[in-house]
């Protein structure tokens, strides 16, 4: 389980509508949604690994200390939500220098994982690779193995690998959960706008072939998907319906999907799945 921790004027359908200097003026909703999430895992037992923006670090500390308290493991999601084709090299490592170091000083604790925003490790940005090895990182969680025309690596494995640059610099990947129709063809069904628009039993699907082939199936949601009240961005049609579409049913499906992980298997932190080191290679 994990969620990617950030404000809903920080998404990337709002790149370009919300500009960063304009992020003070829209109301802070991450706390109650956090407190609706929390309670939700609270009751299903569940420990999530939340990828949180340096941001939310330095907006609400407490928040984040809050959940290292109940259990939780805290990943890196970047400082600002910038997706990583709008960054030189340099850039990047600034920010997850700044987001990790944020990170750790609120929580006290190392910060072993990083999740890109929008899911933008790419071939395009593979240079990124060699940046999250030298910031220290133990494993990386941004590569989704599908075709789309933002992101993915379609030709990626599906289950945890050692992911090469061409350096030979290497990180474990840890890819979200797919599921795999035939070779090669990979329908994304570990969250997001693929959970809330799509039938549950996509996911549910995806769920049961990860564990009959023996790899974690590692879903992702953010908590503006739960919150109906949330003030609305100014975006296109297309973009109010990839991004508003669901959110009322989200959180009762999101409650059935606690208790089908349960029911198939055991809720496990991110830090613990890349402890066991993977077999399989894969280069850039």
């Amino acid at each position: 389980m994990t969620i990617d921790v950030e404000e809903y004027f920080q998404i990337e359908a709002g790149h370009g509508v919300v500009m960063l200097e304009e992020w003070g003026q829209w109301e802070s909703r991450v706390e109650q949604q956090m407190d609706l999430l929390l309670g939700l895992f609270a009751e299903h037992n569940i420990k999530a690994t939340l990828f949180t923006l340096g941001y939310i670090a330095k907006q609400h500390p407490m928040l984040v200390r809050r959940f290292v308290e109940l259990g939780h493991e805290v990943a890196c999601h970047g400082n600002m939500h910038q997706r990583l084709h709008r960054l030189t090299p340099e850039q990047f490592a600034d920010d997850l220098k700044a987001s990790k170091s944020r990170l750790e000083d609120t929580t006290g604790q190392a910060v072993l994982g990083y999740r890109a925003p929008t899911w933008s490790v790419t071939h395009q940005t593979n240079w990124a690779i060699d940046v999250i090895f030298e910031a220290g990182f133990k494993y990386d969680a941004s590569i989704f193995p599908v075709k789309h025309p933002q992101y993915g690596v379609s030709s990626a494995p599906i289950k945890p690998y050692i992911l090469r640059d061409k350096n030979q610099k290497q990180l474990i990947e840890l890819p979200p959960c797919v599921w795999q129709i035939w070779k090669n063809k990979n329908l994304p069904v570990a969250g997001g706008g693929y959970f809330r628009q799509f039938p549950l039993a996509m996911m549910k699907m995806g769920m049961r072939q990860a564990k009959q082939h023996k790899r974690p199936a590692v879903l992702y949601f953010h908590p503006w998907e739960f919150d109906a009240q949330q003030p609305k961005l100014p975006l296109g049609k297309l973009g109010q319906v990839r991004t508003y579409r669901g959110i009322r049913g989200a959180y009762d499906k999101l409650n059935k999907i606690c208790h089908y992980g349960q029911q198939i298997g055991d809720w496990q932190l991110m830090r613990d799945i890349a402890s066991q080191t993977p077999v399989d290679t894969f280069s850039l």
